[in-house]
């Protein structure tokens, strides 16, 4: 039997994980993706509506046919609407619990972004944690920290006014 040659052994073993990543889905992982994305958009639809415990649901539903950073984020983004409706109903226990349920959502989309591609939803998460963090936990420092990096990923002036604002009271 004769060896396989160098160049095809380097080929394969270069280009071969690109390749298995290009391979479309399979007819059953496409209809779970779409029926996440129809749970997706009838959270979104919820959101319109004003119905968020209903976003929410539909959101976790999504996640869990379908769990994508992408599907983190806004799953943790609406946690986060919820939990900030929740205090402005002065339920502050509620709004801190569900506020812990959004950060954990958000660290799950923090892990599965590519840093390199997605900087912009990864600035998206650390601000929302840093608004957590400031407004709901009372923790200035953790805030700036994720202020920070939410700052350094992206152009978002939310985060860098938020960074001056927590310079200039401390």
């Amino acid at each position: 039997m004769r060896p396989w040659p160098k160049g095809l052994i380097f080929f394969i073993l270069i280009f071969w994980p690109l390749i298995a990543i290009a391979q479309p889905l399979s007819p059953e992982a496409q209809k779970i993706r779409s029926q996440a994305d129809d749970l997706e958009d009838k959270s979104a639809q919820a959101i319109d509506d004003g119905n968020l415990e209903e976003a929410s649901d539909l959101m976790f539903q999504a996640v869990q046919l379908d769990p994508t950073p992408l599907r983190f984020m806004n799953y943790g983004s609406i946690l986060f609407g919820n939990g900030v409706s929740a205090f402005k109903e002065d339920d502050q226990v509620k709004g801190i619990a569900i506020l812990k349920q959004a950060e954990v959502q958000l660290h799950k989309a923090i892990e599965g972004f590519n840093p390199n591609k997605d900087q912009v939803y990864l600035s998206q998460c650390y601000f929302l944690l840093g608004e957590m963090y400031l407004n709901a936990f009372d923790e200035k420092v953790k805030a700036i920290e994720y202020y920070q990096k939410s700052a350094d990923l992206s152009d978002y002036s939310g985060a860098k006014d938020a960074l001056n604002k927590l310079s200039s009271s401390l």
